[in-house]
């Protein structure tokens, strides 16, 4: 069988109705309801997540302003004393 996909409103008394025009086949049928109400703003999105990312630096940055100045090109040698 075919997969047949459409979106509809389930009122309060729990029934899914399709839209007119849909034809459903008769008999046994398996059905996914997926929601398609918008996403809780806590939700992951690039956006979200690069403005996550600011604010742990802007942190990073205050919590540990005495790094050394050239730390970005020597992290290895400042992390594991390896030689420049």
């Amino acid at each position: 069988m075919s997969t047949i996909q459409f979106t509809t409103v389930i009122g309060p008394d729990g029934v899914i109705r399709p839209p007119e025009g849909v034809k459903l086949p008769e008999g046994r049928i398996e059905v996914a309801v997926h929601s398609c109400e918008p996403q809780p703003s806590n939700s992951d999105s690039p956006g979200l997540t690069y403005g996550w990312l600011l604010e742990l630096a802007a942190e990073a940055e205050r919590e540990a302003p005495n790094l050394p100045a050239d730390m970005a090109e020597n992290h290895d040698q400042y992390a594991h004393g390896k030689p420049n």
